[in-house]
């Protein structure tokens, strides 16, 4: 047998041994390099997104990413642009919450032109696009409408209001996808656990407490004493629900109101009776997710196309301060 016959067998495995030599030091490499992942998200305007930014700005230091942060008040313009601003960087990743999944579509379409990996947070747009992105981390908006949902019709019975009634509902900005799909799951799980139960009204309280006491309070003058709950699409917004029913002299605790995120405020209302129950959807949790799939995709692993955070009901007969924890304010 010939030297060379006898000598390929190990001239493969060397080769193959210096092919994976090589592609991990190419990993270390770039975890040396610190590589940039720039950070599209909504302004510290709200305290969620406040808590959300602050979480993922340390958690990126400690996960070794250097993650820059370009935030805008919820225009769904400035983010295109912001994204085209992006795209000029050529950086590792890009990272998107989406202010309209809708809207920033075609700038989804120009991140995955530039070859540039994108990964969402927050908001989940229409799936039959997600060939745009590598993973979605945050919460299951649908889910979470049906939970609140099966919270309404807990509350009735727990309030002695019956099975049947009139409620009014707040909601995100119109044509957000987080909107669509929390009402989306709200209706189809109210309609079928209490048709009896009927949503009369429903406004924009667009995330703000003050615009959805206001957006309450016009309900509250139209349906007035027949409305027995309120469901708002964020804790915030119920807060606003309640100042609204006080001021039409309806006693909140006679509700059946109920909120979503599980947000300092909403504990607060939790313990004094004036909200029935609400639904975590962790900032922190949604932070801390993103930049660990920023990380694992840095690092080569293959990301699961969705990675929803959990999502658990509250009720003032839970633990409240164990499952709605602080959240931290802006550090910028």
């Amino acid at each position: 047998m010939s030297i060379q016959k006898l000598c390929a067998p190990f001239a493969r495995r060397i080769t193959a041994i210096a092919v994976a030599a090589v592609s991990m030091t190419g990993l270390s490499h770039a975890a040396a390099a610190n590589p940039k992942v720039i950070l599209l998200a909504a302004d510290d305007v709200c305290g969620y997104c406040a808590a959300y930014n602050t979480t993922a700005m340390e958690y990126a230091k400690q996960k070794g990413i250097d993650l820059k942060l370009v935030t805008n008040k919820f225009d769904p313009a400035t983010q295109a642009a912001q994204v085209d601003q992006a795209i000029a960087q050529k950086p590792a990743a890009i990272l998107l919450w989406a202010i309209d999944g809708t809207a920033l579509l075609p700038s989804m379409h120009k991140i995955k032109s530039a070859g540039i990996p994108l990964l969402l947070t927050e908001v989940l747009p229409d799936q039959k696009y997600d060939t745009l992105w590598l993973q979605y981390t945050g919460g299951n908006n649908e889910e979470e409408g049906r939970a609140a949902a099966r919270l309404m019709v807990e509350g009735f019975k727990a309030k002695g209001l019956g099975s049947s009634g009139s409620i009014i509902e707040l909601t995100g900005y119109v044509g957000q996808a987080q909107v669509i799909a929390r009402d989306k799951g709200f209706r189809e799980e109210l309609a079928k656990l209490a048709p009896g139960i009927k949503i009369v009204g429903s406004q924009p309280g667009n995330w703000d407490q003050g615009t959805a006491a206001t957006a309450a309070a016009g309900l509250f003058t139209k349906f007035g004493k027949d409305i027995k709950g309120v469901f708002a699409q964020e804790d915030a917004m119920a807060a606003g629900a309640v100042v609204a029913a006080e001021r039409a002299g309806l006693d909140p605790s006679r509700l059946s109101i109920v909120g979503l995120g599980c947000e300092p405020i909403g504990v607060g209302l939790l313990k004094s009776g004036k909200l029935y129950g609400t639904i975590l959807q962790s900032p922190m949790d949604v932070a801390r997710y993103s930049v660990d799939s920023a990380a694992e995709m840095l690092g080569g692993k293959k990301l699961d196309k969705i990675r929803y955070v959990p999502s658990p009901s509250v009720t003032a007969k839970d633990n409240v301060d164990g499952t709605c924890k602080p959240w931290p304010t802006a550090s910028r």
